[in-house]
């Protein structure tokens, strides 16, 4: 059916103007009408039906070429960015009264659009997430000018899209070494078992060969040798991606950590669904299919840990969303067993006060999206990497600083006033 609603009225018209007023009321006026009316969707239509058929040939021909390299087959996307795609088709301007415009039908979450250069109409792409997609499916549209007929292709192309986040300001990130059991622990794994140099107060069920007789006999009160926990920097870092709702600054702060060896030598990168690796492009690759991952959220941080520290001692940066989720309970026990040797980083995109202030401002003043994290949920998530001694860094992908208490407090106090 290639005719809009807007052709079949058109249409209509001008074949009631011809048959009922031009030839039973001899109505020249409206003869004249409907001739150039029924032309003139006769014509678009003719024009519309020739433009489609050959945009099909043109994609039946794609379809056929075999793609020899595998760098071709994969197209890289940065979410909220423009960036021009492989498909290009003629741009037809020559051919009078029909225009071509496509969309992405799949994967969704993608906005296609057209870049004329040279004759040539070039696609251009912007993702709203970061993923990884095998195959897209396009719909090209073939329209009149008028919008008096339409008519549409769907083509599917194999390439493979990977989606990364954007990085925003965050060119680098501060250093991100964490610290590990130190050399003052005899044991090469890293077991709390340290040199016995603390001490403290005698309690029931503390062995006898741990207390220190010489200052019972001077002081008469009964104290035992503690191990002392000795920290250094790690040799070792291993990054991990917790997947969550709002988790595309974070995952941003990941890949640059990852990108410009803010890890440091010898690292390795994990994310939720993705298995450890310490080679870049499979970081990417982990970072970009976290984003679809619909399992327990941090569910895989111990056993990746576990599975590094068979290598020897570590320390653990986890990047974590900036929102309160299922992933906090995943994570607390690792954290908690891991005492001061765990850096935790947050990325937000600027924080904004939660809530619109007054009722009658909120009824009178509709709300702009914002992408910016509420203050008050970014307080709930620092205080429980805090509860388990775990340093916490926050970043902002829009301005890329690193946002101190004194930010925080800031946002928090807008919050209140409104």
């Amino acid at each position: 059916m290639p005719w809009t609603p807007l052709g079949v009225l058109l249409g209509a018209a001008g074949s009631v103007a011809v048959l009922y007023y031009a030839f039973e009321k001899l109505d020249l006026v409206l003869l004249v009408f409907g001739y150039g009316a029924m032309a003139l969707l006769g014509l678009v239509t003719a024009f519309t039906f020739a433009t489609t058929v050959g945009v099909d040939v043109l994609l039946r021909r794609r379809a056929r070429v075999v793609v020899k390299d595998d760098d071709a087959a994969r197209l890289a996307l940065e979410t909220g960015r423009w960036q021009p795609a492989s498909f290009s088709l003629p741009a037809l301007r020559w051919l009078p009264l029909v225009r071509v415009r496509w969309e992405w039908e799949r994967p969704p979450g993608f906005e296609a659009r057209m870049e004329v250069d040279l004759g040539t109409a070039r696609e251009q792409v912007r993702a709203r997430t970061r993923g990884e997609h095998e195959g897209v499916r396009r719909r090209i549209v073939v329209e009149d000018v008028f919008g008096l007929t339409r008519l549409a292709i769907r083509s599917d192309d194999p390439v493979v899209v990977e989606v990364l986040p954007h990085v925003g300001a965050l060119r680098r990130l501060p250093t991100l070494l964490a610290f590990s059991g130190g050399a003052d622990w005899p044991h090469p794994m890293g077991l709390e078992e340290g040199d016995r140099m603390e001490l403290r107060r005698y309690a029931p069920g503390d062995p006898a060969r741990f207390i220190h007789w010489k200052i019972y006999g001077r002081t008469r009160k009964l104290v035992v040798r503690m191990p002392e926990r000795a920290l250094e920097r790690a040799e070792r870092t291993i990054g991990y991606l917790a997947a969550g709702e709002g988790d595309e600054a974070s995952a941003a702060a990941a890949r640059v950590a990852v990108e410009t060896g803010a890890l440091g030598d010898g690292w390795a990168f994990a994310a939720d669904g993705s298995g450890g690796s310490g080679r870049i492009p499979d970081a990417r690759l982990a970072i970009a299919r976290s984003a679809s991952f619909e399992g327990e959220p941090g569910a895989g941080l111990e056993a990746f840990v576990r599975s590094e520290e068979r290598r020897g001692p570590v320390a653990l940066v986890l990047f974590v969303p900036p929102t309160p989720g299922a992933w906090i309970e995943r994570v607390l026990p690792t954290l908690a067993a891991r005492r001061g040797r765990t850096r935790v980083v947050i990325g937000v995109d600027g924080l904004a006060p939660s809530g619109g202030g007054a009722w009658w401002r909120r009824a009178l003043v509709r709300a702009q999206p914002t992408d910016a994290t509420p203050a008050r949920a970014l307080e709930d998530v620092l205080a429980k990497p805090a509860g388990a001694r775990a340093d916490v860094v926050v970043v902002d992908r829009g301005s890329g600083r690193v946002l101190s208490e004194a930010h925080r407090r800031a946002a928090l106090a807008a919050q209140e006033a409104a």
